[in-house]
């Protein structure tokens, strides 16, 4: 089981930051990588965007699962962070927020629900949804990029 995540704009991250911020990125390497939200792919490119319009972005840490409190609690970050952007599920999140009680995350994600992954065909399908995103269940995405599948690979059960 995992989480489908869907990347907030940079806008929105840049929303909650200010230049004067002391910026980590923690990012997952399961669900999220595999939904094109996270994973060191995504975190490098949303700390080079982040850099070119002038944010500090002075720690960068890939953690197997950030789900697993015992994974971030480990995250060892350079002094003064101000800010952390996690590049996780809402349970990625939390588990951050608990390491890092004093420090403000950001969820740079939407999770939509619970996913199931086909390697064979290069697709997730989002299989249960949280009410928000109720009339997004049966969506699929390419894998490791997160784009939406106009065609549906996976029957949904009835």
């Amino acid at each position: 089981m995992g989480a489908v995540t869907q990347a907030r704009s940079l806008d929105e991250l840049k929303s909650e930051l200010s230049k004067a911020d002391r910026i980590a990125l923690i990012s997952c390497n399961t669900c999220v990588r595999f939904c094109g939200t996270g994973g060191v792919e995504r975190m490098e490119e949303l700390a080079f965007q982040l850099r070119k319009e002038g944010y500090s972005v002075t720690d960068q840490v890939l953690v197997t699962a950030a789900c697993i409190c015992d994974y971030t609690q480990r995250a060892r970050l350079s002094p003064g962070i101000t800010k952390v952007i996690a590049l996780t599920c809402d349970s990625g999140w939390t588990s951050i927020r608990r390491a890092l009680p004093n420090v403000d995350v950001i969820k740079a994600n939407r999770t939509l629900g619970i996913m199931i992954v086909s390697p064979s065909k290069g697709v997730i399908k989002l299989m249960k949804t949280y009410e928000a995103y109720k009339d997004r269940l049966g969506d699929e995405f390419e894998l490791l990029t997160g784009k939406p599948k106009s065609e549906k690979l996976i029957p949904m059960e009835e």
